[in-house]
């Protein structure tokens, strides 16, 4: 790796800690929920009734919480996952495309992806998802033995991650290594066990969409009538991710590159996987009675990485996908998002990316070899 790309990604690092010390985190809803699953569990007591949610990035900030005894300690843990985000984003890239402009492109790509930042402020868990997803995408490209046991726990921070199994499994259906896929499922089994016994329940949230009135981990939730077949929830599920109104992840221009993308390298078995876990996740969501964009984030990062070629050859793209990610900053900005920053504050993830575009620019890499 160059040294200047290294300074790059050190820069970008420092840029975005310094993005989010400026702003003003604020918990609020289900951020309680996990703060308090953490806390709990920080002083010996595990407490799946107090506390609904899929409470995977909870574990993760117990850490955090001995070594600071915030009561922010879930906002600092997701922060800390951004920005590990960064050199894993760059690492995805540059590995999936044999090319470091690949990483930086990214890295780009990364940086635009809004909604999580905000998210993270008010002790949500958006910012953990794309961390697992980057994680378990770039593990199971690299054929690692530890890919069953980051997708498991990445599902337990949320299960959208669950979907991303198409990229890795069939290298694990063997004598081998089969065993660490056995470990992986035992580790969501007995998170599910340990569930079901405080709570009589295996899943334990309130976000479901055919939960009526206040959630009690006492009621059963109504899991069969949370699901429906509708061409109103397959539309929706393209409006999540084109429709700016709707607070999507990233920029459209950006989803269809990778849906090209995607085609455009159909006959490589490797592209194969990555359509097939994409189709999983948005057939799941088309069968929801409700879905929200957030739900997407592992599409996301399939169609960021499938974009990628295109930016690297036309270099007009890139200005295009920054002036209209103004437009998504801007809708979850006007939702949340005036919440923890002055709208000044707010954008400079754009102005992070535009600049990562000049040194792009100005730093000439050979394209990526093909899929």
């Amino acid at each position: 790796m160059k040294k200047s790309v290294i300074i790059i990604l050190l820069t970008v690092i420092i840029a975005m800690a310094v993005y989010f010390l400026i702003g003003k985190p604020v918990m609020m809803d289900d951020g309680f929920q996990y703060e308090g699953f953490t806390e709990s569990l920080a002083h010996g007591k595990l407490d799946f009734k107090s506390f609904y949610g899929t409470q995977g990035l909870s574990i993760l900030a117990v850490p955090v919480f001995w070594l600071t005894g915030s009561h922010n300690s879930i906002i600092i843990t997701s922060i800390i996952l951004v920005l590990l985000s960064v050199p894993l984003a760059f690492k995805l890239g540059c590995d999936f495309w044999n090319s470091e402009k690949a990483g930086l492109y990214m890295v780009g790509l990364f940086l635009l992806t809004a909604f999580p930042y905000i998210t993270l402020m008010r002790g949500f868990q958006e910012a953990a998802v794309l961390f697992f997803s980057l994680l378990i995408v770039y593990l199971g490209l690299k054929k690692s033995d530890w890919t069953p046991i980051a997708w498991a726990f990445g599902s337990i921070v949320k299960p959208f991650n669950l979907f991303l199994f198409p990229l890795f499994i069939l290298d694990f259906l063997n004598r081998k290594k089969i065993k660490y896929l056995i470990l992986g499922v035992l580790m969501g089994v007995i998170y599910l066990g340990l569930n079901f016994y405080q709570t009589g329940n295996l899943i334990n949230t309130a976000v479901l969409t055919s939960f009526e009135g206040n959630y009690s981990s006492e009621i059963s939730p109504p899991l069969l009538s949370s699901f429906t077949v509708s061409f109103k929830n397959f539309a929706r599920v393209g409006a999540n991710m084109f429709m700016e109104s709707r607070k999507i992840m990233i920029s459209p221009i950006v989803a269809v590159l990778g849906l090209i993308g995607m085609i455009k390298y159909f006959r490589d078995a490797r592209t194969k996987k990555f359509i097939f876990a994409f189709l999983s996740l948005a057939l799941f969501l088309a069968l929801l009675l409700y879905s929200f964009p957030k739900y997407l984030l592992p599409n996301i990062v399939i169609t960021s990485l499938f974009a990628i070629p295109f930016l690297i050859r036309y270099k007009w793209l890139m200005p295009l996908i920054l002036a209209d990610s103004i437009f998504v900053f801007w809708a979850i900005f006007q939702h949340h998002g005036h919440a923890f920053w002055s709208a000044r504050i707010f954008y400079l993830p754009i102005v992070y990316a535009g600049t990562l575009y000049i040194f792009i620019l100005l730093n000439h890499e050979r394209s990526p070899s093909g899929a």
